[in-house]
């Protein structure tokens, strides 16, 4: 696949097929997250794969409560003084599905990096967090190429501390999201996205 057609599909799904998913396909996939830049050199990261429900039932506990006390349809009715956004649309559908479209995931990959606080006293301090996001995007886009897709979790405080303490990730790693991938549900609902025209987010010498 041509490297513009795989950022042109690559979006986050939360229904997957039934399907199992190649273990060496999932290596290349960390391999190619392997790949990106890393601002000590020293690719301070490691992965947790999850492949068993009993596994999954345990580690996203947190997950599933959130999601079974989560009314969309009262959610999406509440009086705004303004007309619904995109935005809203889709948190509407996707927070239901925010434990399913881990546990239905063949595989769900849990990236961790070295930083035992995040500091973001300067952006420079910030600077694992922001290497390891460019790993994740590279697992989607690899994924993407590859023929898969995938789901994305991002742990809220409490809950990144009681998963942490369940995978036993040292005190000095912290969890940035949580990633299924598998075969999508190419039934799922297609929510509409908004792509600016490129012309508007231009700003030549300095912003205006």
């Amino acid at each position: 696949m041509e490297f513009y057609d795989v950022v042109t599909k690559r979006r986050t799904i939360r229904e997957f097929l039934d399907k199992e998913v190649d273990f060496e396909t999932i290596k290349r996939i960390l391999e190619a997250g392997n790949k990106a830049p890393t601002w000590n050199h020293n690719r301070n990261w490691s992965f947790i794969l999850l492949k068993t429900d009993e596994e999954k039932e345990y580690v996203f506990e947190y997950a599933k409560k959130m999601a079974d006390k989560f009314d969309a349809e009262k959610y999406l009715n509440i009086p705004r003084p303004y007309p619904i956004t995109l935005g809203q649309k889709m948190y509407a559908h996707a927070m239901p599905r925010q434990f399913t479209m881990l546990k239905e995931a063949p595989y769900v990959i849990i990236p961790v990096f070295k930083m035992k606080e995040l500091d973001g006293a300067s952006v420079s301090k910030l600077n694992p967090f922001a290497t390891i996001w460019c790993v994740i995007e590279n697992i989607v886009l690899a994924s993407t190429a590859e023929g898969l897709s995938c789901s994305m979790r991002i742990p809220l405080e409490e809950e990144h501390d009681i998963v942490k303490a369940k995978l036993k990730v040292p005190a000095t790693y912290r969890i940035p999201a949580f990633i299924g991938i598998g075969y999508a549900n190419v039934d799922e609902k297609e929510l509409e996205q908004h792509y600016p025209e490129i012309e508007s987010q231009l700003h030549f010498g300095k912003w205006k």
